[in-house]
């Protein structure tokens, strides 16, 4: 599960990148959704419809999930990737991992906790390295808001997808309602702007959706399958791949507070793999 995991921060670490060099954050994440809707769409003759309880938490989980994007098109709109994402994501394990054992019970092992912090503690680091370009209060309101909102769907999904029995059939149901959501939104606020810039810039809006699809549906497959905490720390490892991927084809430098956190997010992860 810990490879699956890791594999699919790699692809989140990439849409994100993909987004944050977008005009128009909204427009992009919308577009993110016009191709994991269709997919999802495509599924729904296949897969159970959700009970009662599980159609429940869907609604309120697509309420979470349009929060972190407006959230994150906010703090993507006034921080750089480097800057705002760590701060975002490194929020999030802790906050899950609290939520996952005052709502769900789930007692994290003592590594487990070791591994989350330490996860933290690196992703957090990551700021150290640019410590002449803070984060304006707005943008730190919004990289908080998007990262507790991670956290709380983070348990929200994993508490759809063990009482529905189905994981496909709960991520697809809520990943079709989401997506139409999220882009009758997008359409209602932006307009022609919106259809305009999927047209032109359908290429980087088929890729984005395909990365994001396979990111969420590896992340709904192991929520279904281990600790909250343990899986959002797992993933927020993203981070650490975004920075190796804009040190190699980028050419970024390479500094003392980079190499430490990304040592201690590795650490991190390795210990939450070996765990029991």
């Amino acid at each position: 599960m810990a490879a699956a995991v890791l594999a699919a921060a790699l692809l989140h670490s990439t849409w994100h990148a993909l987004v944050k060099s977008s005009g128009d954050q909204v427009i992009a994440l919308a577009g993110m959704n016009l191709v994991s809707g269709a997919a999802a769409i495509l599924l729904l003759p296949f897969v159970s419809v959700p009970t009662g309880l599980a159609a429940a938490v869907i609604g309120v989980s697509v309420l979470l999930h349009a929060g972190y994007k407006l959230s994150l098109a906010r703090l993507y709109g006034r921080s750089d990737l480097s800057l705002g994402y760590p701060v975002a994501r490194g929020l999030t394990p802790a906050v899950a991992t609290l939520l996952g054992f005052v709502l769900m019970g789930e007692r994290p092992s003592v590594q487990i906790l070791v591994g989350i912090l330490s996860i933290s503690l690196g992703i957090v680091g990551l700021l150290l390295d640019r410590a002449d370009n803070r984060l304006s209060w707005a943008a730190l309101a919004a990289a908080a808001a998007a990262g507790i909102a991670v956290a709380t769907y983070s348990v929200v999904d994993a508490y759809g997808v063990r009482i529905n029995s189905d994981w496909l059939g709960f991520t697809a149901w809520l990943v079709a309602s989401d997506s139409l959501a999220f882009v009758g939104y997008t359409v209602a606020t932006r307009g022609r702007l919106a259809t305009l810039a999927w047209r032109r810039g359908w290429g980087r809006t088929l890729v984005s959706g395909l990365l994001g699809t396979a990111s969420f549906g590896v992340f709904m497959w192991a929520l279904g399958r281990a600790q909250v905490g343990a899986v959002t720390a797992l993933r927020e490892t993203s981070i650490v791949f975004a920075l190796l991927i804009g040190m190699a084809f980028l050419r970024e430098r390479i500094t003392g507070p980079r190499v430490i956190s990304t040592a201690l997010v590795m650490a991190g992860a390795a210990t939450i793999a070996l765990a029991r």
